[in-house]
């Protein structure tokens, strides 16, 4: 599996291309990966820096309570 940062640059360099496919090569085994969208492409390479980063998903925490009597 490629590395964070090989896969930041696999999809830095494919949005600054205009293109949709990353392909990357790890170890000699080579993996192609097609993103439905451009946006898509974003929110990984997002996902991907934020990991990089250390930083967590934002987590929403719910509560329940009987109400007011």
């Amino acid at each position: 599996m490629a590395t964070i940062d090989e896969q930041i640059a696999g999809l830095e360099e494919a949005i600054a291309a205009g293109v949709r496919k990353v392909v990357t090569q790890t170890n000699g085994v080579r993996k192609e990966v097609e993103y439905p969208s451009f946006a898509d492409m974003q929110s990984r390479l997002n996902w991907l820096l934020r990991k990089k980063r250390g930083a967590r998903s934002p987590v929403t925490l719910a509560t329940f309570g009987r109400g007011r009597p």
